[in-house]
């Protein structure tokens, strides 16, 4: 299926010049936890120190034979979520903010999430397009999945209680869906693939 979707989008990709992002990753002796921004990494990641030892955890950049999994979310909603913390976190007004600079985003190296400079706003194909997954979980589906694989879901909503509100006014979601429709493309493939983790599949590792 990737390899398909790289012959797709590749074009896209070298028009808009969006650099591929090198994959940032969670290992236990169990499988390997492919991060996301913005897609619950922070639920998954409490799950994991819960239940293995810190000496049994490891941040890498390489891949394994062991089951490997992320979690994917619908474009839009992880595109106002990211917009809303970055704003959040940058204290800036989204008043001030030219939305069509963050259409053209041209950030997904895993230096600048070693410094701290995430676009949480940007898109997610390339979180997807270097790496292949044994098993995607949709967003909507992580509280099953964490209750079934850790035994307690830890998945808690990060967005900010004081964050900006009504930014979708300011927001014109038709712009947005244009820029998204990649990575609408590539999600709803993932969603109708065999590789969607679904319950009644039961528990992955």
């Amino acid at each position: 299926m990737i390899i398909i979707l790289k012959k797709q989008v590749k074009n896209f990709l070298k028009k808009i010049k969006m650099n591929f992002r090198l994959f940032d990753i969670i290992e236990t002796e169990k499988f390997q936890f492919v991060r996301i921004h913005k897609n619950g990494n922070i639920s998954i990641e409490k799950c994991i120190k819960n239940n293995f030892k810190k000496e049994d955890i490891y941040y890498t950049n390489h891949l394994s034979k062991k089951v490997r999994f992320c979690i994917i979310r619908d474009p839009y909603e992880r595109f106002l979520s990211g917009l809303k913390w970055d704003l959040w976190l940058n204290k800036v007004n989204i008043k001030d903010v030219d939305i069509k600079t963050l259409l053209t985003a041209n950030e997904h190296h895993l230096r600048n999430s070693w410094i701290g400079h995430i676009k949480h706003s940007t898109s997610q194909i390339p979180y997807l397009f270097n790496i292949q997954c044994s098993h995607y979980i949709d967003i909507s589906d992580l509280n099953l999945f964490l209750k079934m694989h850790f035994g307690k879901s830890e998945h808690e909503n990060k967005s900010p209680l004081n964050g900006p509100k009504d930014i979708e006014k300011y927001i014109n979601k038709n712009e947005v869906m244009k820029y998204l429709h990649l990575d609408y493309y590539v999600y709803d493939r993932i969603k109708k693939s065999p590789f969607l983790w679904e319950w009644q599949h039961g528990k992955i590792f």
